[in-house]
């Protein structure tokens, strides 16, 4: 699909997004049985792959026009303003955990919400970790998607700069930056008290961004759709599931080996290869289910999910507010089936409602006017109508 023309929006794009803004839910939610089902326990790769992906294709068509239309200048600010919003973004809802830690610790003597949120360090010493929090130098667990979205969408100009002299020149460097994250380990501080990086190392994990950027904008092209490449990527996924499901492994002990040697090579920090490939041969199987299905995804039970990938940036944050609310509602109440059953529904409800919320909002109605009714006629001017129509009869 060219990035030099004029497109309708695709479906897939927005089911797909509101398809892993609802896992990334489900899989940052403390002890909800979802979490069992989610397609990290079936394969390497799992939601994150498939948001980073995503986002990238969604910006090419959101940010590739601004520097066809405008110019490079005009681009890289419309990245730039971008990339501001996103950090605002991530500052607020990091504030937003730690009030409902700090809420939660108040109300209830156990478990320890600082703890459970990573933020221990951060009401230890909160002005050293201020710094680090603006700085983007600490970047508790699980709030680590938004900086690495603000690293790599800050990579797009030089990436289009790239692309001027040759469509090639933007996807062989996106793997050159790759490689050398991987061999050098070149990652940024997420936590000064024990030195880790970033769990989803940027450097790394633009690859996955760029590819989806890159078929995008057309720069590279997506491989045919054939029998042999879809029995490839079917047989890819199927030893990944083989290998992942604990009966095998314990009963067959080649299973079990082979899955020890495929696991030890998945690390997700620095994107193992295992894992990228993994989560290609799921993007080309999806890509040819789909490819003469799209009606399919017009089905009115798929719109909430469509309406959530429609407003991705405030349905994810949002997601990771509910996945900490659920998962305070499990530690109180318990994780018995009923709970289950009302605590699941109920965020996957709010994130829903959420999604339509934000859209409505997105839609300024404010600057719509609403037609003013017009009064209903009164007895007495219907009779005079009627009458000057009677003259004008005879």
């Amino acid at each position: 699909m060219s990035g030099t023309s004029t497109r309708v929006r695709d479906p897939r794009l927005d089911i797909l997004r509101g398809l892993a803004m609802c896992i990334i839910l489900v899989a940052h939610m403390r002890w909800t049985v979802l979490a069992d089902y989610i397609p990290a326990r079936f394969g390497l790769s799992d939601a994150a792959e498939m948001f980073v992906f995503l986002s990238g294709f969604a910006s090419a068509i959101a940010f590739g026009g601004a520097f066809r239309r405008s110019g490079f200048l005009v681009g890289t600010a419309r990245i730039a303003h971008r990339c501001w919003q996103l950090y605002l973004s991530h500052l607020v809802v990091f504030f937003v955990i730690a009030v409902l830690a700090a809420g939660a610790n108040t109300l209830f003597a156990s478990p320890d919400y600082f703890e459970t949120t990573y933020m221990t360090w951060f009401f230890a010493e909160p002005a050293a970790a201020l710094i680090r929090l603006f700085s983007l130098s600490y970047v508790p667990a699980f709030l680590d998607i938004m900086p690495v979205y603000i690293v790599v969408l800050a990579m797009v100009p030089a990436m289009i700069a790239l692309s001027r002299i040759h469509v090639l020149l933007a996807p062989a460097a996106s793997i050159a930056l790759y490689l050398a994250a991987n061999i050098t380990g070149w990652n940024f501080l997420a936590d000064p008290t024990d030195g880790r990086g970033w769990f989803l190392n940027p450097f790394a994990w633009q690859l996955v961004f760029f590819t989806g950027f890159s078929l995008s904008m057309g720069w590279i092209a997506p491989p045919p759709v054939t029998r042999r490449l879809f029995s490839i990527a079917s047989l890819i996924l199927l030893l990944a599931l083989v290998i992942k499901l604990p009966g095998l492994s314990e009963w067959l002990w080649p299973v079990g080996a082979l899955g020890s040697l495929i696991l030890d090579h998945s690390d997700k920090t620095f994107l193992d290869p295992m894992r990228f490939g993994h989560f290609l041969a799921s993007a080309y199987v999806v890509h040819c289910l789909l490819e003469k299905r799209i009606h399919w995804l017009e089905h009115p039970l798929l719109r909430p999910l469509r309406k959530i990938g429609q407003q991705a940036l405030p349905s994810f944050l949002f997601s990771l507010v509910l996945s900490n609310l659920g998962g305070i509602a499990f530690d109180q109440m318990g994780a018995g089936w009923s709970m289950q059953i009302l605590i699941n529904a109920g965020a996957l409800g709010l994130l829903i409602g959420g999604a339509y919320v934000a859209g409505w909002f997105k839609s300024t109605p404010w600057k719509h006017p609403v037609a003013a009714a017009r009064p209903a006629a009164t007895d007495g001017s219907a009779m005079g109508r009627n009458s000057v129509l009677a003259l004008a009869k005879q």
